[in-house]
């Protein structure tokens, strides 16, 4: 009786280790490639073709977007026209009038422009480190030249750990902006860029939030021997934005799922039972050489 459970858990766990073996040598390579693939195309739209980059011009696919920032409560205070191209805006037109919201009050409209023509560019940081990110991620997956055998579960395990961690950085990037102070806002060298410069009372800050991008204004109010700030923002769906978070999503999907998989394997390999049918194979491949 014994020595047929023993036969039964052999059985078994040689059922599950020909399921590894196809998850190690099939599964976890068909998933690289996918997520090698979109990796590549998501760093791709994030970069204008004069980057500095080693993608070439032709493989570049971010392109200009042009965007009206809105807010539907007080559409007269601000307004912003802005051009998105990979990780930059490379045009921006302002149009700020608080009038009395602000003391004292600000009755004329404060215009002002990117000077495009000195090549000056607002850098999202949210999207150049997303970048980043994305490029270690497929740095990982480049990496992954062990053996694809059962033998190796521990080391893929890892890598999946690694370009997992980089590919939820990038998402985070894009859905938490860090917040900044004023006074570091108003020190930015993004500030530079515009023409006529921003008043010393003003400060502008442009960041992403998931799949919109947003533009603040903070203005200094003074009254009477109190002051403090005046803010108004508008924003802008940017559905290119909505379609890397949807990739970014997919491929932590499809790699959460590999490694679920990997991971039940490891943790059955260090159980009694599989060690038993090691202990098993090993004394009856001894018996056979025997013969």
């Amino acid at each position: 009786m014994e020595d047929e459970q023993q036969a039964e858990l052999i059985e078994e766990c040689n059922v599950l280790r020909r399921e590894l073996s196809d998850l190690m040598t099939n599964d976890f390579d068909r998933v690289l490639k996918e997520i090698n693939d979109i990796l590549k195309n998501s760093i791709r739209s994030l970069k204008r073709p004069d980057d500095s980059t080693e993608l070439t011009s032709s493989e570049a696919t971010a392109k200009p977007i042009l965007l009206s920032l809105t807010h539907p409560q007080s559409s007269e205070i601000l307004k912003c026209t802005v051009t998105l191209f990979g990780s930059d805006l490379t045009t921006a037109e302002v149009i700020y009038k608080a009038g009395t919201k602000v003391q004292p009050p600000m009755n004329t409209a404060f215009r002002t422009t990117i000077a495009t023509q000195q090549m000056k560019y607002w850098s999202l940081q949210q999207l150049h480190e997303c970048s980043q990110h994305l490029e270690r991620a497929l740095g990982y997956v480049a990496c992954a030249d062990f053996d694809r055998n059962i033998y190796q579960l521990h080391k893929a395990i890892q890598y999946l750990d690694l370009i997992i961690d980089s590919v939820n950085s990038a998402k985070d990037n894009i859905l938490l902006p860090k917040k900044k102070r004023i006074d570091d806002l108003r020190r930015s060298r993004n500030t530079t860029i515009f023409s006529p410069s921003i008043p010393e009372n003003m400060a502008f800050s442009f960041y992403v939030q998931g799949s919109k991008l947003s533009f603040a204004v903070y203005h200094t109010s003074v009254q009477g021997k109190s002051s403090g700030y005046f803010k108004h923002f508008i924003e802008a769906n940017v559905p290119a934005l909505a379609d890397l978070l949807n990739q970014l999503s997919y491929i932590l999907l499809q790699l959460q799922q590999l490694r679920d998989k990997l991971r039940v394997f490891d943790e059955y390999q260090d159980g009694s039972d599989w060690k038993l049918m090691e202990e098993k194979q090993k004394e009856t491949n001894i018996l056979m050489t025997m013969f």
